[in-house]
């Protein structure tokens, strides 16, 4: 995602949540509540965060895109609302080689991290306390081939390590066009798997998920190119196996804004994709159900986030934490998860 320098300071003044009532379908399982939002430290400078992860009590990892750092955060919450108290940064390392990380898992298997690297189009293991790079893993050809800062925007790994998930931020160039604002992008969500933390991750999986369309109107920068857009910031896999999908989407409504939603996913009717080079013409094609969470809209471009700890009433936390060029616009909020009542 290339950087953008925000000319407005006043957030509080779009800030807002929007929580729609829960659906029941057959599919569905879940449903979210607001817990609280607060600001990140201001220093150290270009706190602009891709990825977090969750790594044990209060304490997560999360990564900046431009300039790579790992970071140790330490999230105290409320036990029972789940509202973040406080946010404490400690640098952790630089991670060898990476460009423009966009998503960061820690491996349950072994403590390594993996990142995934949008401008280099790669997802990779680093040890965890030197930051010194491992193996890549092997991509299917049709992810070789992504529009210009629209690759790799997440990665979730499922708690016993074996099945991991990623996606681009919108489709493939072979798959279609990028989300306009008459329709919506379809980007391949893929699964890999491994039998142990000693073998390769394989492809089992690729599935076609449609992102909402651009909703505001364009973003224009000094140079007149219209810089909005309407694409996948981040995935989280549930120990159910349920599959989250955070869409993120600027555009400029008066002024511009920033619009975050929060997706359960439902692959039940699914067409598997693996294999296709393309599936801009392929026939009989069901793609993903999705149905909205959660929705934000502001300044916070939240970008990153990871499943938390139980709070006291078995809700579990969900952790967002923003992209930002100003301190204005670091922000960490927090979600209690609900199973819906059958």
């Amino acid at each position: 995602m290339r950087r953008i320098v925000f000319a407005l300071t006043a957030s509080v003044l779009l800030s807002g949540c929007l929580l729609l009532p829960a659906a029941t379908g057959d599919g569905f399982r879940w449903r979210v509540e607001p817990a609280g939002e607060l600001s990140r430290p201001d220093e150290p400078g270009s706190l602009s965060m891709g990825g977090i992860a969750w790594i044990s009590n209060d304490v997560y990892w999360a990564v900046t895109d431009w300039h790579p750092v790992v970071w140790e955060l330490e999230l105290p919450v409320d036990p029972a609302s789940g509202k973040p108290q406080a946010c404490r940064l400690r640098r952790k390392f630089s991670p060898e080689g990476a460009v423009d990380v966009e998503g960061l898992v820690r491996d349950p298997l072994d403590g390594s991290i993996w990142l995934a690297d949008e401008r280099a189009g790669r997802i990779r293991r680093y040890d965890s306390v030197t930051g010194r790079g491992a193996e890549v893993i092997n991509l299917p050809p049709p992810m070789q081939n992504f529009y210009k800062d629209s690759g790799f925007e997440s990665l979730t790994i499922s708690s016993d390590g074996l099945t991991l998930w990623t996606c681009m931020e919108e489709a493939l160039v072979p798959d279609g066009p990028r989300a306009t604002r008459t329709q919506g992008t379809d980007v391949r969500l893929v699964r890999f798997v491994r039998k142990s933390v000693k073998d390769a991750w394989t492809v089992s999986g690729q599935w076609v998920y449609y992102t909402d369309t651009i909703a505001g109107g364009p973003w224009f920068n000094r140079k007149k190119e219209d810089l909005s857009r309407s694409g996948i910031a981040e995935l989280c896999l549930l120990e159910d196996g349920t599959l989250l999908v955070l869409e993120r989407e600027f555009s400029k409504v008066l002024i511009p804004r920033l619009r975050c939603r929060l997706y359960e996913t439902d692959f039940s009717s699914a067409t598997d994709v693996q294999g296709l080079a393309s599936i801009s013409n392929a026939p009989s094609l069901k793609k993903v159900e999705k149905r909205l969470l959660y929705e934000t809209t502001g300044l916070s471009m939240y970008e990153g986030l990871c499943l938390g700890p139980k709070l006291s009433d078995g809700a579990r936390l969900l952790v967002l934490v923003s992209d930002g060029d100003k301190k204005t616009f670091r922000s960490v909020m927090t979600l209690r998860l609900y199973p819906l009542a059958r």
